[in-house]
């Protein structure tokens, strides 16, 4: 039986989820938009942990059965007993290694739809273009781990900011990473530069956040997010009143333009039920040491570091790649809490220190990118998400304060 224009599921209470720390509920509502098909397709695995969305495209069916064939090999994948047993170990113990391995299979997962969306493409010759988007969150522990490819996005709300944690797959984004691009809203974003079915290989972004009770991760297509005026509309919806009204609230641009299929996928964060000693907390405690020690954060009280903190998201640069000074079309800063990078004038920085500290300000410089001579973990820090933080007077002065001395000496 043939879907309804508009449509939503939800689960109706809080619900436990294996090897997570708090009880979660979770929607979805759906707009098909004035588009034949639907092309969008989500899952709901609670039992795994892990929630998906992926964004079809190409002419016919090709769209939809590449979003279907995407979203049954990422479950597949991560119901592997592999990918389980790399998520009880994470479970046990925090240590990094752990957290990087499970981070590795959710990539895995994400590959081998791709793969999955490779061979469908070559038995189905007669449906074009076929490829989809696919963004994912499996979590555990206290935290998301997020893989992503593509254009449709994943947003985080918290009670001070919300994040996008994604940035696209587009020329546009990709010349503002290298640095030859300001960033604005006035850019258009183009043609996708990587999704599952495109080529034998898929770039596949990942990243980790921890949670906290209260949080909402939103993940949408395309179709949701480019009918939204501003990062700000999207706020005032997704962190106001239930989240069904709020996945309704957000679909319905689409029903008003109709341009698009549109999804979206809201993950609630509720009330711990899992307490873990101290000394479990590993990793944890050790970044909020080393974040600690960055000019933005030195002798802050611990509170308002969490708070400050909560803007920050926690990615990993590889060995020989540059640090993007834009992500997600806004100017970016970074804390780094492992590892080395080398910057202009082939100065060393290490754990504590703080990369383009002036985008804090909004201001965008041009010149050469800093490289990370070592495997890198930063927390990244947007303008729009650092202005929002400090919003909060308080705060507001002990941060910009901290970041004034540090660009006076720079």
């Amino acid at each position: 039986m043939p879907r309804p224009k508009t449509y939503a599921e939800l689960s109706l209470s809080f619900q436990v989820v294996p090897r997570f720390d708090f009880r979660v509920r979770f929607c979805v509502a759906k707009e098909r938009g004035d588009r034949q098909y639907d092309q969008d397709r989500h899952l709901l695995a609670p039992e795994l942990g892990l929630f998906a969305l992926a964004d079809g495209m190409g002419g016919g069916h090709a769209g939809d059965l590449a979003a279907d064939a995407a979203i049954l090999a990422l479950r597949a994948a991560v119901a592997e007993s592999k990918s389980q047993n790399a998520a009880d170990a994470y479970n046990q113990s925090s240590d990094i290694e752990r957290r990087r391995y499970l981070l590795k299979k959710l990539r895995c997962a994400v590959e081998a739809a791709n793969t999955a969306v490779r061979k469908l493409a070559l038995e189905q010759a007669n449906e074009r273009g076929m490829g989809t988007t696919l963004d994912a969150v499996w979590l555990a522990r206290s935290s998301a781990l997020i893989a992503h490819a593509g254009d449709s996005r994943v947003y985080l709300a918290r009670a001070r900011t919300v994040l996008q944690l994604t940035h696209d797959h587009v020329p546009v984004d990709a010349l503002a990473a290298q640095g030859l691009l300001r960033p604005s809203p006035r850019l258009q974003s183009g043609a996708l530069t990587n999704a599952l079915g495109l080529r034998d290989e898929v770039g596949v972004d990942t990243l980790f956040v921890e949670l906290t009770r209260g949080d909402r991760l939103l993940l949408c297509s395309d179709g949701v997010h480019t009918e939204l005026r501003s990062e700000t509309e999207l706020a005032e919806i997704l962190r106001s009143g239930p989240i069904e009204r709020a996945a309704e609230a957000l679909v319905k641009r689409t029903g008003r333009t109709g341009r698009d299929n549109a999804t979206a996928l809201i993950i609630e964060v509720g009330e711990r039920f899992v307490t873990r000693p101290n000394p479990d907390r590993g990793v944890a405690a050790q970044d909020l040491e080393h974040a600690g020690q960055a000019p933005l954060l030195s002798d802050l009280p611990r509170p308002l570091v969490l708070q400050a903190l909560a803007a920050a998201v926690e990615v990993e640069i590889k060995v020989g790649d540059s640090v993007p000074r834009v992500v997600a079309n806004d100017l970016v800063a970074y804390i780094v809490l492992e590892g080395m990078v080398r910057c202009a004038g082939d100065r060393l920085v290490t754990t504590g220190a703080l990369l383009f500290g002036e985008s804090l300000v909004g201001v965008w410089k041009q010149g050469s990118l800093p490289v990370a001579e070592e495997p890198c973990r930063v927390l990244r820090i947007r303008y729009d998400d650092f202005r929002e933080v400090c919003a909060d007077a308080g705060l507001g002065v002990e941060l910009y304060r901290r970041l004034a001395a540090h660009l006076a000496r720079s």
